[in-house]
């Protein structure tokens, strides 16, 4: 579907209709991976993945302080972290992308804040981004799997006392503290690998749900 010739939307509207995808997001993700976060092995890093990193109302100005966060901390700490910090912002930026076009999908096919599975899934479709897609899986597989193996290293832990420290200096607490209980959250976890397969089957099967649903809906 073309959206080029969407009349110019306002702003206001856009950000409304962001935050009603991202909501809808958010709890279609809580509903799903509802048996990880009651698992007393997952709680922690449970609780942090799917109330705190995908939380709508934090979304834009998490996404910010990162960037500015990794800009401030390179060369300054452990470069394990510098480097994971990259992917994260690599994940966030197309996470946010494939958010805009959903939004913009939304607008062309009249699909307002009272947004219904049906519409959700039709919007989804609309977008024809197989790969796309399939690739935000993976990366936050990898990013999962990539902040495990940080939070076992020595290393991170002086790190994240010294970004700590820099960070509150300069004014940019809450988004340390975000990242802290990130990393308590990973490390109470021994083995992460039940935890990063059954998200990337599961989204995998979601996503090929929606994807062949449009294929077989045109055979009719």
């Amino acid at each position: 579907m073309d959206v080029k010739n969407t009349p110019t939307t306002d702003p206001e509207l856009f950000l409304q209709l962001k935050r009603t995808l991202q909501t809808f997001q958010s709890a279609r993700l809580n509903t799903t991976y509802a048996d990880l976060k009651s698992d007393p092995e997952y709680t922690k890093i449970g609780r942090f993945f799917f109330e705190k990193l995908y939380a709508p109302e934090d979304f834009s100005f998490r996404d910010a302080s990162i960037k500015k966060l990794h800009k401030l901390l390179k060369g300054k700490i452990y470069s394990g972290i510098i480097s994971a910090g990259s992917k994260v912002i690599e994940l966030h930026e197309l996470s946010d992308m494939l958010d805009d076009r959903m939004v913009e999908h939304m607008i062309a096919l009249n699909v307002g804040t009272d947004m219904d599975m049906d519409q959700y899934q039709r919007v989804y479709r609309s977008l024809e981004n197989y790969d796309d897609r399939l690739y935000q899986i993976a990366l936050g597989k990898e990013v999962t799997q990539l902040f495990h193996r940080l939070s076992k290293n020595w290393a991170v832990a002086a790190s994240l006392n010294t970004a700590h420290t820099v960070a509150h200096l300069f004014g940019m607490g809450k988004i340390i503290d975000f990242i802290h209980e990130g990393y308590i959250g990973f490390r109470s976890i021994k083995n992460i690998d039940y935890f990063v397969e059954t998200i990337d089957e599961r989204e995998r099967a979601w996503h090929d749900e929606i994807w062949f649903k449009n294929r077989e809906d045109g055979k009719k």
